[in-house]
């Protein structure tokens, strides 16, 4: 009743399988040992005929008679809100809740409005720190300022309430390091509130010396989203939440449509559950194959089976009290018949502080120290900011370039000019030109673009960092990772960093994968082979 994870290739069936080849008994389980006497029997209604091979539960010796409610709601955030209010007033605890939702999505979207209600929440969910609207909001920001987009300025003028008219950017240069930029803009519109999401950003931006690489990077990062207090009601995907449980659930229904199943490949498994057939995926193929029609059918089958799997695990979460809120029309409830409905009754709780609360609240204060100072002798790399502006502007001209030829050159200087006009000089601009010519005209570049299929800043995950390469070019029996540089400077640096690319792509393709580094010189092109 619990399987949850078809979509990341989980088989329910194997369970079967293994009790059948090793002659397993399989016991079914009748008591919950978990939740109050309403919650059990409640669940027993719901699932009972409704979910195959249920087995109802009896409820566990001294039980209590616990709550359960299904509201009925168009404004599923606010209702929400609503209802841990109403637990709150009674008496319950905020770290005794726990909101459940479908989507990560839906949890962030929940958390801001219990932000704005004042309800301390811990936010559960596998979200990534760029998708928090409070944070991409100030990174965004940040763009305006080095790129002038106007667009990128209005979702943090709408945080503030404030117009581009009405904003001083005066103190902005473009040489400042991103942390810098961003500790500015975080104390000049008051855009703290204690946040520790402000504090993971600046720690990540503290890790770059220029704005374009930490926006580059910002946009592939996986950083994991803060927890705003130590304590809190929890926000978590429903999926996250099995295996646990809370003393009060208040359970929302999904904010958005599902997701259609848009996996290119069907698998079909055979009596011993190894995949005997594979199909791609083909619309109207189900009209004239009969075979591919049975796997459509068959995935819809257990598709529905997941999603009533899905919901048991939902109403199976609370202890003593859950607050189930659905849409009035096609509700994720639907398929168990759920209507309106009240059972027990929730009593007022004697308030009890626990330690972490009794003491005095500390407030956070962001002080800026300043930078350590390195002996001279130690100093490795320093700030060349023009270097840096000239480097990103540089991988950009050849990102840019459709194919390696001087008529494509043309586009993509002015796709670098629209970028980069109000940064760079003119001839600075004449200079990526050059090289980048003098690059198309390289024989020995040309050469090994011949028979190569070219992938430009290849986005790869691996070993838990996402990276980019600049040009990953693919053979019939190898691999070729390049990567362009501007200068010499830092070549052990360089190579260390082509060496990690050359053994990602070789470990994710299983093909013999070789490094190059191509330095685009002032007045040469030298190709190091690793």
């Amino acid at each position: 009743k619990q399987s949850l994870y078809r979509f990341r290739g989980g088989v329910e069936a194997l369970f079967d399988k293994v009790a059948e080849d090793y002659g397993v008994e399989i016991l079914p389980m009748d008591t919950n040992y978990r939740s109050s006497k309403n919650v059990v029997e409640q669940v027993n209604h719901w699932f009972d005929g409704i979910m195959k091979g249920y087995v109802p539960q009896k409820s566990r010796e001294g039980a209590s008679e616990g709550y359960v409610e299904v509201v009925e709601s168009e404004e599923l955030i606010e209702e929400a809100v609503i209802q841990a209010k109403r637990l709150l007033d009674l008496g319950i605890h905020v770290d005794d809740i726990a909101f459940l939702v479908s989507t990560n999505k839906d949890g962030q979207t929940l958390q801001e409005a219990c932000q704005i209600a004042g309800i301390e929440t811990l936010l559960k969910t596998s979200s990534s720190l760029k998708n928090i609207p409070k944070i991409a909001a100030l990174v965004s920001m940040m763009e305006y300022l080095f790129f002038r987009e106007n667009i990128d300025a209005q979702a943090m003028l709408n945080q503030v309430g404030k117009r581009l008219t009405e904003i001083d950017i005066s103190w902005f240069s473009t040489f400042m390091s991103p942390l810098q930029v961003l500790d500015r803009l975080v104390r000049e519109f008051g855009y703290f509130d204690e946040d520790l999401n402000i504090l993971k950003l600046l720690e990540f931006a503290s890790h770059f010396l220029d704005i374009p690489t930490f926006i580059e990077e910002f946009e592939t990062s996986n950083i994991t989203v803060a927890s705003n207090t130590v304590h809190g009601a929890k926000i978590m995907t429903i999926h996250g939440s099995k295996g646990l449980e809370f003393e009060y659930v208040i359970l929302l229904d999904k904010l958005t449509r599902k997701n259609a199943d848009k996996s290119a490949l069907l698998y079909h498994y055979d009596d011993t559950l190894y995949i005997d057939t594979i199909f791609y995926r083909m619309s109207g193929r189900e009209n004239f194959d009969e075979s591919y029609a049975n796997i459509i059918e068959a995935r819809k089958v257990s598709s529905a089976k997941d999603s009533m799997n899905v919901l048991y695990v939902a109403l199976t979460r609370a202890v003593e009290g859950m607050i189930i809120l659905r849409k009035p029309k096609d509700s994720i409830f639907d398929a168990l018949g759920m209507e309106v409905m009240r059972i027990g009754e929730l009593k007022q709780r004697r308030v009890c502080l626990p330690t972490h609360q009794i003491n005095k609240k500390q407030n956070i204060t962001l002080t800026n120290y300043g930078t350590q100072e390195t002996p001279k002798n130690e100093e490795i790399e320093e700030k060349d900011y023009d270097a840096i502006l000239f480097g990103t502007a540089l991988h950009y001209a050849l990102e840019m370039l459709g194919d390696f030829n001087e008529e494509s050159l043309h586009n993509a200087m002015i796709a670098v000019q629209n970028r980069f006009g109000q940064q760079l000089k003119q001839d600075t601009l004449q200079a990526i030109e050059k090289r980048v010519n003098r690059l198309i005209g390289d024989e020995a570049f040309q050469t090994l673009l011949e028979g190569a299929t070219m992938h430009k800043e290849q986005s790869l995950s691996y070993e838990g960092e996402l990276k980019q390469i600049d040009l990953l070019l693919e053979y019939e029996t190898y691999n070729l990772v390049i990567d362009y540089k501007s200068s010499k400077k830092y070549g052990l640096k360089h190579q260390k960093q082509v060496a990690y690319y050359k053994q990602a792509i070789a470990d994710i393709t299983g093909k013999r994968t070789e490094g190059m580094i191509v330095y685009l010189l002032d007045d040469l092109i030298d190709i190091y082979t690793l």
